[in-house]
């Protein structure tokens, strides 16, 4: 276990040391609650990413460390681009149970060059409970600039639904739409978390994209897949995302990481 901390801390040193916020990639889908005990009373989640830019062929890089508490999360983490673009994020997210109406997700984020963000999603699936459940959310920003890690609008509506059923795993289509700048930005996604033998988790997330960068603009469109394997405390995540940002550029995503 000390061996994986200080890995953790040589990987937020060795991108530059500042505070890092990650982007809001928990809005919806959201792993299961790490198991914490009196012992271990924070789960920890150390990420490394790389995205490949298929216009520019620039590849950059983004470190985070996540932290895991009940129904508390928090997450600081550093990207930064082989330009002089970098950013520093820092995240905390808290679900609050609403007895059989499933539970209410709020998050807060701050970067660096002065942005500031929130959203509030509510999650109507009961833990141990199967079958159909909604999903809403909406999401602000004060509009600095802000690196998503998803390529999702931040300033949004959120809808959708989950079906989950114990042998065959969790499915959830959900669409993500700006209601604020008439980019007529919109991603749907459909996603899958199962398990596999062996103690391995499969996550398979879908998606499709629409709109423009700014109101007025062409619009593109384009599809993606993500999928994200663990085994044990250890993972590994690869995407492919078409029209990324609603620009020309398709971008490679690879991450690792573990659980500590």
């Amino acid at each position: 276990m000390k061996t994986k901390f200080f890995l953790s801390v040589i990987l937020l040193v060795g991108f530059g040391g500042a505070s890092v916020a990650l982007a809001n990639q928990d809005r919806v889908n959201a792993e299961p609650s790490a198991q914490t005990s009196a012992e271990k009373p924070i789960v920890w989640k150390a990420t490394l990413g790389t995205y490949k830019d298929s216009v520019t062929r620039d590849t950059s890089t983004d470190v985070n460390v996540r932290g895991s508490a009940g129904d508390t999360r928090f997450w600081v983490g550093y990207y930064q681009e082989p330009t002089d673009f970098k950013q520093s994020r820092f995240g905390i997210e808290q679900a609050t149970g609403l007895a059989s109406y499933g539970k209410l997700i709020s998050s807060v984020q701050v970067a660096s060059g002065g942005f500031l963000g929130g959203s509030l999603t509510w999650d109507g699936k009961q833990d141990n409970v199967d079958g159909w459940s909604p999903l809403l959310g909406w999401g602000r920003t004060n509009a600095k600039p802000y690196v998503n890690l998803n390529f999702d609008p931040n300033d949004s509506l959120l809808w959708g639904g989950t079906y989950s059923q114990r042998q065959m795993g969790q499915i959830s289509l959900y669409q993500i739409f700006d209601d604020r700048f008439n980019t007529g930005q919109r991603v749907t996604h459909l996603v899958w978390r199962g398990s596999l033998p062996n103690s391995v988790s499969l996550v398979v997330d879908a998606f499709h994209r629409s709109g423009a960068t700014e109101a007025g603009e062409a619009k593109v469109s384009g599809n993606g897949l993500a999928t994200t394997v663990e085994l044990r405390d250890y993972f590994v995540r690869f995407a492919y995302d078409q029209k990324a940002n609603y620009t020309q550029a398709n971008i490679t995503r690879l991450a690792v990481g573990f659980r500590y």
